[in-house]
């Protein structure tokens, strides 16, 4: 695990230098960004870079926010859905283990009698 870690690490830091050596090398370079009728005045590469990387951790963070709530709330949902069958169970395990066959015990309030046993 350690070495793998490790690896990762090797693999970002020589990605995050190649982007460097780019952006240094491409400083003086400038570029006019059109969409539609808009166009931009001439920018250098450097902030267009850093803009779109910055656009893209803004954008990869809310999705995942948004997915992080969708499993918090699934969570939640199993976690009352456990709680109602431990319920369930803990009133089934306090029934009386004899008696008369005509005899029925109510379970107590919340346990639904769906006959999954």
């Amino acid at each position: 695990m350690i070495l793998m870690r490790f690896f990762t690490l090797l693999i970002l830091l020589t990605v995050f230098f190649l982007a460097l050596v780019f952006m240094l090398q491409n400083k003086d370079q400038a570029l006019t960004l059109t969409l539609g009728p808009w166009t931009s005045e001439p920018l250098a590469a450097v902030y267009v870079i850093l803009g779109v990387f910055f656009v893209g951790v803004v954008f990869t963070s809310l999705v995942g926010i948004i997915e992080g709530m969708k499993l918090r709330a699934g969570n939640a949902r199993l976690k009352r859905k456990v709680k109602k069958l431990q319920a369930e169970v803990d009133a089934l395990r306090n029934l009386p283990l004899g008696g008369d066959e005509d005899e029925h015990v109510p379970l107590p309030h919340g346990v639904e009698e769906d006959g999954a046993l």
